[in-house]
């Protein structure tokens, strides 16, 4: 008898984007975890999400995206370009625009957000974010030992409650960088991203970008 911990079967679930497989690790998502992009149900992650681990060594969607206005120290208010990966009660790190791979400065704690508009801290954010710069989630930001989710992995068990589950993430490959289950901010966003998949081969749509 299987548990929810098994591995899912890669010729069951859908499985999109890759073109090439070379390495794989066994993860154990998080019945926490939810799709970053907000797709129905949220329990459910597609293939190409990019996962890293959280403490505890289970894994959990990459959040992040960018800053469009300023918030200053005295400020509780980030403007972002989109809403959907934040979650009130998370803790948020900015990385500047001008360092996209360097450590990130801590801001805080959510405390409500206005969908594709802001997030609102529960205190004034201890560092200035600016429009252009990464916000991300800290738990699991910057990550040696990301990987990208093979498939897609439904965290509901038979009584429709999230569960920890079992599945595989790829370390090393190449697949097409329009499918990856990531933030649309691109551009800086993405330079991160590479730099946590370095084994990864993103594949641009246009030759050469």
């Amino acid at each position: 008898m299987g548990t929810e911990y098994d591995l899912v079967s890669e010729e069951s679930k859908e499985t999109i984007g890759f073109s090439a497989v070379i390495m794989k690790r066994a993860i154990v998502i998080d019945a926490d975890s939810r799709d970053p992009l907000a797709a129905s149900p949220a329990e459910v992650i597609p293939a190409m999400t990019p996962m890293a681990p959280v403490s505890g060594g289970k894994y959990k969607p990459i959040r992040r995206t960018l800053a469009d206005g300023t918030c200053t120290t005295g400020q509780k208010v980030v403007p972002v370009a989109e809403t959907t990966m934040f979650a009130v009660g998370d803790v948020i790190q900015m990385v500047a625009a001008s360092t996209p791979t360097a450590a990130a400065s801590a801001m805080g704690t959510i405390d409500s957000i206005v969908a594709g508009v802001s997030v609102t801290l529960v205190a004034n954010s201890s560092t200035q974010v600016d429009s252009g710069d990464i916000v991300e989630v800290a738990e699991n930001a910057l990550a040696d030992d990301a990987v990208l989710l093979l498939s897609r992995v439904d965290l509901r068990n038979a009584e429709a409650v999230a569960v920890d589950k079992g599945a595989a993430g790829v370390i090393e490959g190449q697949c097409v960088q329009a499918a990856l289950n990531y933030c649309a901010a691109g551009g800086i966003a993405l330079t991160r991203l590479e730099v946590e998949l370095d084994r990864m081969d993103l594949v641009p749509a246009t030759a050469g970008s």
